[in-house]
């Protein structure tokens, strides 16, 4: 009751829209989350998340099934889904790009994060 209460007294914040969102967007940082991380956080907060970036490299430390399945899952929840940059840089820096594109096609995604965070 309280809480109700208190939250409602709050002034001046703005309506958040529904999914899928064009402007105003949510990212959230996977940074090697378990399945049950996952579902946790689905739990509580899907609403508000739009996109996950799976960081850094954690996505080829764990086997190719996991990494669906957990993608997929984000995907029920609405939640979209990229690769970080420093994945995309591994494998510029070996000139394994057409590699890089044979991952995104496994793993069924759309977008990625190009950064130099790790290359010039």
């Amino acid at each position: 009751m309280f809480m109700e209460s208190f939250y409602s007294s709050l002034t001046q914040v703005p309506n958040r829209s529904i999914k899928k969102r064009s402007k105003g967007l949510t990212m959230m940082m996977d940074s090697g989350l378990s399945i049950r991380q996952i579902e946790d956080i689905i739990e509580v907060a899907a609403n508000y998340i739009d996109i996950v970036k799976l960081g850094w490299c954690t996505s080829l430390m764990m086997p190719i099934d996991y990494v669906i399945q957990k993608i997929n899952r984000y995907k029920q929840a609405e939640i979209d889904v990229f690769l970080g940059g420093t994945l995309f840089e591994a494998f510029i820096i070996r000139n394994q790009f057409e590699d890089f594109i044979k991952l995104l096609d496994i793993l069924n995604l759309q977008q990625v994060e190009v950064s130099d965070g790790s290359i010039s």
